[in-house]
C-alpha cells in the first residue's frame, strides 16, 4: 500500500501542485479514520521501516518532498500528529522537506539546522485551530 502511496504522492504533486495534494491526502486519510481503515496503530519507527521499504520498491526516484508528504500522511493516519517541512538553505541554494513527529525527524539531512522553513503542513485537525 506505501509504494501506492508514493505514485498517489508523484503523480499529484507534478499535476495539482504539492498543497492540493497534500489536501487529498488529508481527506483521504480522516475518511479512513472515519470509517475505521486507519488500520492499527503503528509505532513512528514502524512507520519509518514501512516507507523505506516502500522506497526500495518504487521503481522510479522519489524526491524528498514526495517522501515527506507520504510519511506526513501515514504518522497521522496511524495517530502520531506530524508536522511536514519545507526548508531552503541559501549557500548553497537547497530546498529539502522533511516531517517532525514530536521530535522525531523523518528525511533529516545533515545540516538541517541551517533550513529556513518557508512552509508547514500542521498535524490533521490543528489547521482548523489557526
Amino acid at each position: 500500500m506505501t509504494a501506492h502511496l508514493f505514485l498517489l504522492s508523484l503523480a499529484g504533486t507534478r499535476w495539482l501542485g504539492p498543497e492540493r495534494t497534500a489536501e487529498l491526502l488529508r481527506r483521504l486519510g480522516t475518511a479512513r479514520r472515519r470509517v475505521g481503515l486507519a488500520g492499527r496503530h503503528n509505532t513512528k519507527e514502524a512507520v519509518r521501516a514501512r516507507v523505506l521499504q516502500a522506497l526500495r520498491r518504487v521503481p522510479l526516484p522519489i524526491e524528498c518532498l514526495d517522501q515527506a508528504l507520504v510519511t506526513w500522511y501515514l504518522l497521522n493516519l496511524k495517530g502520531h500528529p506530524a508536522t511536514l517541512k519545507i526548508g531552503m538553505r541559501l549557500s548553497p541554494v537547497i530546498g529539502h522537506a522533511w516531517v517532525d513527529a514530536d521530535g522525531t525527524l523523518f528525511g533529516e539531512i545533515p545540516g538541517l539546522e541551517d533550513f529556513a522553513i518557508v512552509n508547514e503542513l500542521l498535524p490533521w485537525g490543528e489547521e482548523d485551530e489557526n
